[in-house]
């Protein structure tokens, strides 16, 4: 059954080239057509032009499983009793969501407490599935994973950065920044500027984590089908990348729940008080 669903992906087009996208075949993203100049599609080349429309998709897609869940839900709780409590039987997406929302949940309010767990929660957990989304667009043949964008992923870091320090400032007010000046009154300026590098280096560290992992996953993929092809013809180019398929999933879910954990940590350190923030 994998080997039929490996020879399947190497003969797409987007497998062995960058150069296909689904969207080309929406009415209005072929070559010429209106969301194309809108989008200067013409202007690039290959799979990776389509970026800005797979992430719309991705977020639609989102969209639409967390819209099917909260009716699972709804419908669960208008039963009443304790039928309400009983989950779905089986692996349903009210199931799923339930189970992973429960345990990242329960991760980010040991780090950052009951109450900021509340307000940050909501940022975080939408992180974790769309950068876990985004990772798995990738094994979607015709689709390129915006998480391989050093761009989008840097987007993305610059709003955990903004967060994390709204976040300082909101609950610490000043106290956030005479922390960054350290304890010792003539050694602030010294601090203040390794202080500040140290937090500008966060969204960089984020960006490059994520997008190092994401490409590197897609080259030795792509290493693997050349080399089955070359030596052993389709089927080579169909069985040999499986055990990096199975890497590259692991990796996906691994570097989605990297991404989540540090912003929860970020956010940790910024709303802790000061004793508190020296001590982690």
């Amino acid at each position: 059954m994998i080997s039929l669903l490996t020879l399947l992906v190497a003969s797409t087009p987007s497998a062995q080239a960058s150069d296909f996208s689904w969207f080309q075949l929406v009415p209005g993203f072929e070559k010429g057509g209106a969301a194309a100049q809108m989008l200067h599609l013409d202007e690039s080349h290959g799979a990776s032009a389509f970026l800005i429309p797979t992430v719309w998709g991705i977020v639609v897609f989102i969209l639409g499983l967390a819209f099917v869940a909260r009716m699972g839900i709804q419908g669960a709780l208008a039963k009443g009793g304790t039928a309400a409590y009983v989950p779905d039987s089986g692996l349903t997406v009210r199931n799923a969501f339930e189970i992973v929302i429960e345990w990242l949940y329960d991760l980010v309010q040991g780090l950052v407490g009951k109450h900021e767990a509340k307000a940050f929660f909501p940022l975080i957990g939408t992180l974790f599935f769309y950068v876990l989304i985004s990772n798995l667009a990738g094994f979607v043949p015709g689709l390129l994973p915006p998480t391989e964008s050093f761009s989008h992923n840097l987007a993305l870091s610059l709003c955990v950065f903004v967060v994390f320090n709204y976040a300082g400032l909101s609950r610490q007010g000043f106290g956030y920044i005479k922390h960054l000046a350290g304890p010792i009154a003539l050694l602030a300026p010294a601090f203040l500027v390794l202080e500040t590098i140290s937090l500008l280096i966060r969204p960089v560290s984020l960006t490059v984590r994520l997008s190092v992992n994401i490409f590197v996953d897609h080259l030795l993929q792509g290493i693997a089908r050349s080399l089955g092809d070359t030596f052993l013809g389709m089927l080579g180019a169909a069985v040999l990348p499986v055990p990096i398929y199975f890497l590259g999933l692991l990796v996906c879910v691994v570097q989605a729940f990297v991404f989540a954990l540090l912003t929860t940590i970020y956010v940790s350190l910024s709303v802790a008080h000061t004793d508190e923030h020296h001590a982690h």
